[in-house]
């Protein structure tokens, strides 16, 4: 699908029906515009552009916990177990305490 249109002498451009229908654009709605280092110019609707930043956080998420868990050390070990680990036990004055 190609269309063509002016620009106004406020930067205005008109997208054209079928391409807003297809993107889903609504009137009062935010727009997004992306360029790509070779000067390749696209709009997409802001709510899609936000669903897809999410989708990639999230499976870099996924990819992290997948490397973490890997190299577990102690598999299984809550962080308050590990914590009651690698802590030395307190001596009676480090607590206050005249014992």
């Amino acid at each position: 699908m190609k269309h063509e249109s002016n620009l106004t002498s406020k930067g205005q451009v008109t997208i054209p029906k079928d391409i807003r229908d297809a993107l889903g654009l609504l009137p009062g709605k935010p727009v997004r515009f992306e360029i790509d280092a070779d000067g390749t110019v696209r709009i997409v609707a802001a709510a899609r552009a936000s669903d897809a930043r999410r989708a990639e956080f999230l499976e870099r998420l996924e990819q992290a916990q997948v490397l973490f868990k890997a190299n577990d050390a102690f598999p299984g070990m809550s962080t308050d177990e590990y914590m009651a680990l690698v802590r030395e036990p307190f001596h009676d004055f480090e607590r206050g305490r005249d014992s």
